[in-house]
């Protein structure tokens, strides 16, 4: 997890370059002969102190009586304050009065800019880097092209993109402290978006350069989240190691204070959870969970004190449960479990005492601000998937899953997250859970029904007989498969009958037992999955406590190994749920995922990749690129 506080002079660029779509004063460099002394004098007042729309109005009105080519100059620094002042529908209105075809090559640059800035502002970053690639990236607007171009980055998730396009905007940065300060935690916060294997491929060999060195700090901050103290013993030989890196002084220095202030556990925390009835094993697996994650924290994090609850079969126990933990002092509350339980509670009026629910509610526009969501949603899962086979450079899928209300939740899941990246789903079909054969299904699936019908029709127009191989469509990328493992080892050699064994085959943690065995899941050799990392990586920070659950619990280990991950990040994540997404990080890489939070307050998850290969498991690294939509079309020339 990546970990820093954003004090409110520095605002909120961080997440989508709001540095550059303000159009920030630093990137300001009006033409000299432009405005004479006293005009200049008056605009530059303006801008700095905030009031850009009077900027514009004198720029406008010196421009309604100049002549070419210093009206369009005018008319160019007009719009771009215009920009900065939030009128972007005047703005445009006015680069769309201007010709492209009469502006000087310095104008064509300006105006390709606050093109740019628009279209970044109009969520489309596909748009704006387009129209960065007519201006000259070591230009005389450099600082205003990499502002723009990292804001973009940012708004793609291209994160190790984004973090190398900041790191050349740093040193242009130097005359203005706050600015560049800024600058650095928006290198920190997409190089945040990338896992540890990410992190460790991506970084040069020596000599280290700044980009690694920034990189590695990561590294040793998740390493040592919970104990900064630590942190700051060892970051003198990363200094020695980068010696002059950028972040040396005052970010680390921030960084280091913002971790001993985030991170205090509260000091009585209640586990509400269905210890009785039928969840009892479930349940049981995720309080084993947390009491091990709760032992093998630092000293200091363990002066909270936890306490049990068990709700009980019926989910209209909760509201008691909970006001019965309220009054035996508890400040946090992780739990409810079941699904029906966190509906009641999302739907009080009153939660006084902040709760981490261990589950979503179906309808992601109910929420409550002080109910956090966090689950093993199968839809997260879904729509990685979806973003998994963009970065493959897939654009058409099909679609099989079982029948029922499972099987069509997910599979919509994936199909919304699918179209809205561009991709396009040709086919769907659902299959009987409870059958061996899916030779129908998969059979229509890949049109080989329509395949036999022609050859029907031609035997009845020839009159005799042919000679006959049934062909599936050519026109798919890949297959997405919701399964079961023994549904997935019985699916996918049916698909090979069915001649589609050179078709890709993407599916959801659900083919995968989670135990290696390589003898039956042989048949699933090629198929990739996605699953959390408790079960397909290799993080030296929790090997040792995945040990100790297996040898403190061997069968549960083995049969609830998710929901112990479960419990294991719903303690070590509460004391950072408060800066999840806003000023202090804007992910938490843990044993389930790396954590996003959304404005509902619902946790998702991004999950590792792996390919069956010998009947195994094999972790794959996911590449850096982002899951980017289909380019939006330019804006037409004036």
């Amino acid at each position: 997890m990546s970990l820093i506080r954003i004090s409110p002079a520095l605002c909120l660029s961080i997440a989508l370059g709001l540095l550059t779509l303000a159009g920030c004063t630093t990137g300001v460099r009006p033409e000299a002969p432009v405005l004479d002394n006293r005009l200049q004098e008056q605009v530059t007042a303006l801008e700095q102190a905030g009031n850009h729309s009077a900027a514009a109005e004198l720029y406008l009105q010196e421009a309604g009586e100049a002549r070419s080519p210093r009206r369009e100059d005018l008319l160019l620094l007009g719009a771009a304050s215009l920009i900065r002042a939030g009128d972007t529908a005047r703005a445009a209105a006015l680069l769309d009065d201007l010709s492209a075809a009469e502006l000087t090559d310095n104008q064509q640059q300006r105006y390709a800019l606050s093109r740019a800035r628009l279209a970044l502002l109009g969520q489309q970053p596909d748009t704006a880097l387009a129209l960065l690639a007519d201006v000259p990236a070591d230009g005389r607007h450099e600082l205003d092209y990499r502002q723009i171009r990292a804001g973009a980055l940012d708004q793609k998730q291209a994160f190790f993109e984004a973090a190398r396009e900041r790191v050349a905007l740093d040193p242009l940065l130097a005359g203005d402290p706050d600015a560049q300060l800024e600058n650095q935690f928006g290198i920190w916060q997409a190089l945040s978006g990338l896992s540890d294997a990410q992190l460790q491929q991506l970084r040069t060999a020596p000599p280290p350069d700044t980009l690694s060195g920034w990189m590695e700090l990561l590294e040793l901050t998740r390493l040592y989240l919970q104990q900064p103290d630590a942190l700051a013993e060892v970051i003198p030989h990363w200094q020695m190691r980068y010696i002059g890196h950028p972040a040396g002084g005052a970010f680390i220095e921030q960084l280091l204070d913002n971790m001993r202030q985030a991170g205090q556990p509260p000091r009585q925390v209640a586990v509400l959870l269905p210890l009785t009835g039928r969840l009892d094993g479930p349940a049981a697996a995720v309080r084993d969970g947390i009491l091990a994650s709760y032992y093998d924290s630092p000293d200091h994090l363990r002066s909270s004190r936890l306490r049990f609850y068990d709700t009980g079969a019926d989910p209209q126990a909760i509201l008691e449960t909970y006001e019965l933990a309220v009054q035996d002092g508890a400040e946090f509350i992780i739990g409810p479990l079941r699904k029906e339980a966190v509906q009641i509670l999302v739907q009080q009026q009153e939660i006084p005492v902040p709760v981490l629910a261990l589950n979503h509610v179906d309808q992601p526009d109910q929420t409550n601000p002080s109910v956090f969501q966090f689950g093993l949603a199968p839809e997260d899962e879904a729509r990685e998937v979806a973003e998994r086979a963009l970065k493959e450079g897939y654009s058409r899928a099909l679609v099989l899953a079982p029948e029922g209300s499972w099987g069509d939740r997910i599979s919509t899941a994936f199909i919304q997250r699918w179209t809205e990246l561009g991709g396009l789903v040709l086919e769907q079909q659902r299959y009987q859970a409870t059958e061996a054969d899916h030779g129908p299904a998969i059979s229509s699936l890949l049109n080989l029904d329509s395949s036999s019908l022609r050859k029907t029709r031609l035997v009845r127009l020839l009159g005799s007989g042919l000679e006959f191989e049934p062909r599936r469509r050519q026109d798919v990328d890949f297959i997405f498969l919701l399964a079961t493992p023994d549904q997935a080892r019985l699916i996918r050699p049916q698909l090979k009958f069915y001649r589609a064994s050179s078709v890709p085959v993407l599916s959801t943690s659900h083919v995968y037992s989670g135990r290696v065995d390589s003898e039956r899941d042989a048949d699933l050799n090629g198929l990739q999955f996605c699953d959390m990392p408790w079960l397909l990586g290799t993080d030296d920070s929790w090997q040792h406590l995945k040990q100790v659950v297996g040898e403190r619990w061997p069968e549960e280990s083995a049969r609830y190994a998710r929901l112990h991950a479960l419990g294991i990040d719903a303690w070590r994540i509460t004391p950072y749920l408060g800066q999840l997404g806003g000023g202090m990080f804007g992910s938490y890489h843990g044993v389930t995922g790396t954590l996003h939070i959304d404005s509902g307050l619902q946790l998702h998850r991004s999950l590792q990749w792996a390919r069956f290969s010998g009947g195994q498991a094999q972790p794959l690294v996911e590449p850096p690129g982002p899951a980017t939509p289909a380019p939006e079309s330019l804006p037409p020339a004036p």
